[in-house]
């Protein structure tokens, strides 16, 4: 997903030209990680890492869109689609955060390898909405408790004791409810001139609508904490893949 030349102008003309670079790392992270077959060719003595590879691949396509969404805002001019995207972009790393919490304790032996199967399921097939074919389904994991295990992540990795992700979370989901915040694109006021001014449809909008900081900041914790996520199922864990055994080169 390529940035238009006029958002790269713009970008470079706001001191924000390290967003190209950030982008660009991003999606050859997933063209790294990206396996597009899955060949099981014997039976692993439990299936945590089959389960955990098998989510990590699908959770890596769910990002990418996410990020292609973001950027076709900011290629549109449309502070509303990226802001949808931004919010969706941490909801998704909150839930990988969330997995990366839960498999460490695991490891630890906090918790056992039932407790873990039990999160991880309700992880990737938690449905909240019930009908008559997903009855049976388990309900998912609470979307704050997602955002939360971000700023879990932020305090015991990097020391940040300040709950940032849901302040920006919380922030951002005031951009894009129908409240207060969401109707300031649509009108300027002019106390001095007594005017209200609406918004055209061609007006290009600031880039602190798109809160580009928080949308650099989620994709570098994204990557990084994927990565460790996976070293550590393939390291630990019997994965019956084929196509995984290369990552056993660590």
């Amino acid at each position: 997903m390529k940035l238009n030349k006029s958002v790269k102008n713009i970008l470079k003309s706001s001191d924000k030209i390290n967003f190209v670079s950030d982008t660009t790392d991003f999606f050859n992270f997933c063209e790294k990680n990206f396996i597009e077959h899955l060949t099981i060719v014997r039976t692993p003595l439990n299936l945590i890492g089959q389960n955990c590879i098998v989510f990590l691949q699908t959770h890596l396509y769910r990002i990418k869109l996410l990020v292609k969404a973001y950027i076709h805002g900011l290629n549109a001019n449309n502070p509303e689609i990226s802001v949808l995207a931004l919010r969706a972009i941490f909801e998704t790393t909150g839930s990988l955060a969330y997995m990366h919490k839960k498999y460490n304790q695991y490891l630890d032996e906090t918790i056992t390898m039932i407790d873990f199967d039990h999160e991880l399921e309700r992880l990737y097939l938690g449905v909240k909405s019930k009908n008559e074919k997903t009855i049976d389904y388990l309900d998912p994991i609470n979307v704050m408790k997602l955002i939360d295990s971000l700023d879990s992540y932020m305090k015991k990795y990097k020391n940040i004791k300040t709950a940032t992700f849901r302040i920006s979370y919380d922030e951002l989901s005031e951009r894009v409810h129908p409240n207060s915040y969401s109707y300031y694109l649509g009108h300027t006021v002019s106390l001095e001139e007594y005017k209200i001014s609406f918004t055209r449809d061609k007006e290009i909008h600031n880039l602190v609508h798109f809160h580009l900081e928080e949308f650099c900041i989620a994709i570098k914790l994204y990557m990084e904490i994927y990565t460790d996520l996976k070293k550590k199922v393939e390291i630990n864990e019997d994965i019956p893949f084929k196509e995984t055994f290369h990552f056993k080169n660590y």
